[in-house]
């Protein structure tokens, strides 16, 4: 009984979490109904609310006692418990399982909004009728960033059902309802917009216009590109990396990194922006900041968010534009000029079909339009023939 005691002591360590606070975790072990035992962890508290190692071990000893009189209060932990124990496992440095983009964005999710909401929950008492409501109730996100929540969360839920937190098979979040429909339809240039913002720009941002649009380039792709990676006499342009909040990793998907064509309208301009760039040595980046004297591209949201929106409001383009605008819009006017949808697919680099003919979908929608249009105008120009006299004993049956 006495190792046992010592055993169930556990162990009280120190846990940075992402948003800067250190939390005292104690480390333990159940036993479950097989027989098994299985490791346990629970939040004590903050560093600040327990400064010293002392203080934090006294409000330990009333986890250890659940754990020691196998209360099912300790046995079964919190979203907090779960968030911890997910993020340590999945979402560190040395996982590989995911790129470092959508572990920033994982992390994003649970520290902004699974927390602050469900943090103290027991994971046994998440109702799949509560989360959709609590989705529901956020007014300031779009569908498509609430569905992106939910399916963080159902993923947390396949994770303590790994991690046997909760039994096989309970996942609440998977009978949560929540489109990922857009409420509004997303902008896109027409060719003469594509074109004033290209005549009137600079060389650097005419450069990147002309990679967003002429290539249908990812942002993160289009500003992790150095002048090597160009090969200006073929006309091509090796797409390998990408960057994502100042971090650069791998592309999105190995259909990605390939070889794509340049025209010689985009190797014009940037071979005009390499002219005047302050970085233009083939190690340098493309897009090389000066505010770190070349070291790492520009933010690609200070370019757009200073030369390019403000260029657009002069030029009377009222439309929000992003960087992913000028993407979706080389991908609707291919469709739109009749390209196959393989062969959009290929210059797009889409892993899945699906996602390309989505854009289709939207290409089309104007020419439905017109379609619908020439069809009505058509019919009303047809020339109407005279009502034939009608005979006295059906004369009742016209409609004054």
């Amino acid at each position: 009984m006495a190792s046992r005691q010592r055993y169930q002591h556990g162990a009280l360590i120190k846990k940075k979490r992402a948003d800067g606070h250190t939390d005292w975790v104690l480390r333990y072990r159940v036993t479950l109904p097989d027989g098994s035992r299985v490791q346990r962890q629970a939040v004590v508290g903050t560093t600040e609310q327990y400064r010293t190692e002392s203080q934090a071990q006294k409000a330990a000893n009333e986890v250890r006692v659940g754990v020691n009189n196998q209360q099912p209060s300790v046995a079964v932990p919190t979203v907090r418990d779960l968030a911890w124990h997910f993020k340590d496992r999945e979402l560190r440095e040395e996982n590989t399982r995911r790129s470092w983009s959508t572990k920033t964005n994982y992390k994003d999710m649970i520290n902004q909004w699974i927390l602050p909401r469900w943090e103290l929950t027991p994971l046994m008492e998440i109702k799949a009728y509560e989360v959709e409501e609590w989705l529901e109730s956020i007014k300031s996100l779009a569908n498509p960033t609430k569905q992106r929540i939910r399916n963080v969360f159902s993923v947390m839920f396949s994770h303590a059902q790994r991690f046997e937190f909760v039994p096989v098979g309970h996942n609440p979040i998977k009978l949560v309802r929540q489109t990922g429909k857009r409420s509004r339809i997303p902008d896109i240039l027409d060719a003469s917009e594509i074109h004033q913002l290209w005549h009137y720009s600079e060389p650097r941002e005419r450069a990147a216009i002309a990679n967003e649009f002429g290539n249908g380039l990812r942002v993160s792709e289009g500003f992790a590109l150095k002048w090597m990676d160009i090969d200006f006499e073929n006309g091509t342009a090796s797409v390998t990396k990408g960057i994502v909040k100042g971090h650069l990793g791998d592309v999105k998907t190995e259909v990605s990194k390939k070889l794509v064509p340049l025209h010689w309208y985009q190797i014009e301009a940037l071979k005009a922006w390499r002219a005047v760039a302050p970085y233009p040595e083939d190690t340098d980046w493309v897009f090389g900041s000066h505010r770190t004297k070349g070291r790492r591209p520009y933010w690609p949201d200070m370019v757009l968010k200073r030369c390019i929106r403000p260029l657009a409001e002069k030029l009377g383009i009222n439309k929000r534009i992003g960087w992913h605008t000028f993407r979706r819009s080389y991908a609707s006017l291919l469709a739109s000029n009749g390209a196959d949808v393989k062969v959009v697919q290929e210059l797009l680099r889409h892993a899945n079909v699906t996602t390309t003919l989505n854009l289709y979908a939207q290409a089309f929608s104007d020419q439905a339009r017109s379609a619908q249009s020439n069809v009505i105008e058509l019919m009303k120009q047809t020339p109407v023939k005279p009502l034939p006299q009608l005979e006295e004993d059906k004369t009742s049956l016209i409609v004054p």
